[in-house]
């Protein structure tokens, strides 16, 4: 039978904030810490998550959800993954080299410079240019290379295009139907 406790002692608090922090580096579950520090400390697993949700998780020094770049990284953001470009690099494999890795501070880097790419090309072009006045090799981001296969959704069909589709797919259908009805396709 479980023991009945009052209260958590600091060494146990840092036994849970150990092992919560270690499961999440390893991308083990949660429970698997909740269940093993209740077996050391007699506690029931269910105690220990509500321990921790309530008293250790929100005391944790944890970066914020939402962390805007200042200036002078969204500059250096740009003029990163612009020399990269240069150098024959992706964006992708540019901001997963600035994140050390870290696929969440990738896709942050990443979705950051898509951004200024739509909403400030004023910007973009303009720490091209300073970069290209430096000597540097630095590819516009607003051109497409020929040679680089198109990687995403493809454009819109044409009206005519279209038309022609739909009205193919319709054919289609209609001498399907009369197939099945035991009817002369034409």
């Amino acid at each position: 039978m479980k023991g009945t406790h009052t209260g958590w002692t600091e060494a146990e608090d840092a036994a849970l904030l150990s092992a919560a922090l270690d499961a999440r580096r390893e991308r083990r579950p949660l429970k698997t810490v909740f269940d093993s520090i209740a077996e050391q400390t007699e506690r029931k697993p269910n105690s220990v998550r509500n321990h921790y949700y309530t008293q250790i998780k929100p005391a944790e020094k944890a970066e914020p959800a939402f962390l805007p770049f200042s200036e002078e990284e969204t500059d250096r953001l740009l003029e990163t993954v612009l020399l990269a470009l240069g150098s024959g690099q992706s964006v992708r494999a540019c901001t997963l080299n600035m994140a050390n890795g870290d696929t969440r501070r990738m896709l942050r880097y990443q979705n950051k410079y898509r951004a200024l790419l739509k909403s400030q090309p004023e910007r973009v072009k303009r720490v091209r240019s300073m970069l290209l006045r430096q000597g540097r090799s630095v590819p516009d981001p607003f051109v497409r290379d020929p040679d680089t296969p198109h990687v995403g959704r493809p454009p819109k069909a044409s009206g005519e295009l279209e038309r022609n589709i739909r009205a193919l797919l319709d054919t289609l259908c209609r001498n399907l139907l009369a197939l099945t009805q035991g009817e002369n396709a034409g």
